[in-house]
C-alpha cells in the first residue's frame, strides 16, 4: 500500500465500523489530529492507511513537522508526499513507544546503606560488588557483594609524601570524583591529578609497580574527568579546555572487540603512554567548505568499531553555524612511527547532523511544536562538554545525557534525549561518497542528495531542488525522555524482547546516577 494510491478490492468500504465513514470525512478528521496520533491511526488497518494517502492530508500533517522546504501538495506527487511522510515519521520517532521501568537504588544509595561516608573519594563499580575508597593516603578495596563490606586490599597512594615503586609523585591526593575511574571489572583504578595519571592493579600485591604517565598532550589543561571504555582498553580523559578529549591506550581490533584490558596492556607501548586520539586535532570544515570557517569537536566519545575505524559522537562548534551534535566516523591505522593503532585526524567523515535548540531554529520556527517538539526545555543546548552517550545495538538510535545548566542547585539535573540515526546502510553510502571526494573522484547524485543529511549545504533553487529533483530535509530533532537528578555516570542500550508485543525490536535503556538506576523500554512499532 505504500506505492499503490488507487482503490483496490482489499480496501473496499464495508459495513465494518472502521470503514463506515466516507473517505472525505475521514480525511477531514485526519487533518485535525496531531502528527503522532495521525501516524498511529494510519497504521490501524488497510482502509485507514488508504484514507491517509491523500496528498493534501499528508501536506497538512507535514506542515506541523520540522521539514524544509515546507511540503506542498501542488509541487510534489502523491508518491513523493507519501515517501516524505514515511521518512519524517521514522526520523522523528513518531512510531516509537517509550515505557518507564521501575527505579533501582543507585551507587550513592547502596554506599550509604553499607555505611560508607559519601564523598569524592568513594567510587563504586556499576554492579555494586566492588567499592574503592581513598582515606588520607590509603587506597582500600571493599567487596560489597554481600550484606557487609569486606576489605580485600589496602595500599598506599602515590602522593607527595611517599612513592611506591617507580611511579611519579602526586602533589596532593585527588579531591574530586572526576579524577578517579574504576574499570568495569573493578580491578583497575585510574587516579589523575593535573596532568599525571596512575593506574593501580587492585588485584596485585600492595607493593606492585604502578603504571604511570605524565600526559604531554594535556599541556595547557588539567584533567577533569576519567573513564574506562572499550572493555577497559582505552581511557577517556576529559581536559579542562573547551571540551577537549584524549583517548589513551589502544582499543582491540573489530574482530577482537571483546578483549579486556589488563595491567600488562596498560604498561605496554600500546597502553597509557599511547595517545590513540586527540579531539583538538580533528578540524572540521564548515558547510560551505571554506578555509576561513573551521569547526571543532568537543566532548567526543567513541561508540563502537565500524568500517576499519570507529563511530563516534561529539558536539560541533564554530564553523559559522550553531552548535549541535554529530555522528561521525574516523579511520584507524598503524603508522610507521608508533607501530600502534592510531586514529587518523584527517579522516573524519560526518554521517549525521543531530540538532540542538539553536541549530534547529529554522525548522522549528515554521513547525507547530506539537507535544513540545523543538521547544527549548525539550532540546539539548550542545554547550555542555561533558556529556554521556550510548548507541543502540542496531546503530539506529543514540541517547545523549546532557546536564541542564539552568538548574545546578541544590542538585544538578540531567536531561536524556533520544535521536534517530540514518542506519548502517545509509551511513555506509555517506562514508563511501566522502571517500570519493577525498580521492578526487566526481560525486554521484545520491551522494549530493545525501550531503543534506549531514548538514553540508549545496546550492538549491527556490523550491528546494537539486539538479531539478525535489529534495526535502527532515531535521533530526530528538525525543526528550526524562529529566534526572544528579549526573549520569553510565548509559546502557541493550536489545530485549518486548513482553507485550513479542517483538524483538525492543531495547532496554538504563541510566545510572548516584541516586538511582532508571530504565526505559524503547520499542519500534
Amino acid at each position: 500500500m505504500e506505492n499503490n494510491l488507487e482503490r483496490v478490492s482489499t480496501v473496499q468500504q464495508t459495513d465494518m465500523g472502521s470503514t463506515r465513514l466516507p473517505l472525505e470525512l475521514q480525511q477531514q478528521i485526519y487533518s485535525c489530529l496531531d502528527t503522532r496520533s495521525f501516524h498511529a491511526a494510519r497504521n490501524v488497518c488497510k482502509w485507514w492507511r488508504f484514507a491517509s494517502l491523500d496528498a493534501v492530508t499528508l501536506s497538512r500533517q507535514l506542515h506541523k513537522l520540522p521539514v524544509l522546504p515546507p511540503a506542498s501538495a501542488g509541487k510534489s506527487s502523491p508518491q513523493e508526499m507519501q515517501s516524505l511522510w514515511s521518512e519524517a515519521a521514522h526520523t522523528l520517532l513518531l512510531g516509537t513507544r517509550v515505557q518507564r521501568q521501575q527505579d533501582l537504588p543507585g551507587t550513592t544509595a547502596m554506599a550509604q546503606k553499607l555505611g560508607f561516608t559519601l564523598g569524592p573519594r568513594v567510587i563504586m563499580a556499576t554492579k555494586g560488588d566492588r567499592t574503592v575508597t581513598i582515606n588520607d593516603r590509603t587506597i582500600a578495596l571493599f567487596d560489597t557483594s554481600g550484606g557487609q563490606p569486606k576489605v580485600t586490599m589496602q595500599r598506599l597512594l602515590n602522593d607527595y609524601t611517599e612513592t611506591v615503586g617507580s611511579a611519579p609523585w602526586l602533589r596532593v591526593a585527588p579531591t574530586s570524583y572526576r579524577e578517579l575511574a574504576l574499570s568495569a571489572s573493578g580491578i583497575l583504578l585510574a587516579v589523575a591529578h593535573e596532568r599525571t595519571i596512575q593506574i593501580y592493579d587492585l588485584a596485585a600485591r600492595p607493593d606492585s609497580i604502578v603504571v604511570h604517565e605524565y600526559i604531554d598532550s594535556a599541556a595547557g589543561h588539567h584533567i577533569c574527568g576519567l573513564e574506562f571504555e572499550q572493555h577497559d582498553r582505552v581511557l577517556r580523559v576529559s581536559l579542562s579546555g573547551k571540551g577537549a578529549v584524549l583517548y589513551l591506550g589502544t582499543p582491540a581490533a573489530e574482530k577482537l572487540s571483546n578483549t579486556t584490558g589488563t595491567r600488562e596492556h596498560w604498561s605496554s607501548k600500546a597502553g597509557l603512554s599511547h595517545v590513540f586520539l586527540h579531539s583538538a586535532l580533528l578540524a572540521i570544515n564548515s558547510q560551505d567548505n571554506t578555509s576561513e570557517h573551521v569547526g571543532r569537536l568537543s566532548g567526543l566519545q567513541l561508540l563502537r568499531p565500524w568500517q576499519e575505524g570507529f563511530l563516534f559522537a561529539a558536539q560541533r562548534h564554530g564553523g559559522n553555524e550553531s552548535s549541535h551534535y554529530v555522528l561521525a566516523h574516523i579511520k584507524c591505522s598503524v603508522p610507521g612511527t608508533t607501530h600502534e593503532l592510531t586514529a587518523e585526524p584527517g579522516s573524519v567523515a560526518i554521517l549525521a547532523r543531530l540538532e540542538s535548540f539553536l541549530s534547529a531554529w529554522d525548522y522549528t520556527l515554521n513547525s507547530k511544536n506539537e507535544s513540545g517538539m523543538g521547544l527549548s526545555e525539550n532540546m539539548p543546548s550542545a554547550h555542555e562538554h561533558h556529556t554521556t552517550l550510548a548507541l543502540s545495538p542496531d546503530s539506529n538510535m543514540l541517547v545523549v545525557a546532557e546536564r541542564n545548566k539552568k538548574t545546578i542547585r541544590p542538585v544538578p539535573l540531567t536531561q536524556l534525549f533520544l535521536y534517530r540515526l540514518p542506519g548502517e546502510r545509509r551511513m555506509l553510502g555517506l562514508l563511501e561518497e566522502q571517500l570519493r571526494e577525498r580521492s578526487g573522484e566526481s560525486a554521484t547524485l545520491p551522494g549530493v542528495l545525501g550531503k543534506l543529511e549531514t548538514g553540508r549545504a549545496y546550492p538549491r533553487g527556490r523550491s528546494g531542488t537539486t539538479d531539478g529533483l525535489m529534495k526535502y530535509n527532515v531535521a533530526r530533532i530528538p525525543l526528550c525522555l526524562s529529566t534526572l537528578r544528579g549526573a549520569v555516570s553510565e548509559l546502557k542500550f541493550e536489545q530485549v524482547m518486548d513482553v507485550d508485543t513479542g517483538s524483538a525490536r525492543a531495547f532496554a535503556l538504563t541510566a545510572c546516577t548516584t541516586e538511582a538506576v532508571k530504565g526505559w523500554t524503547v520499542t519500534e512499532l
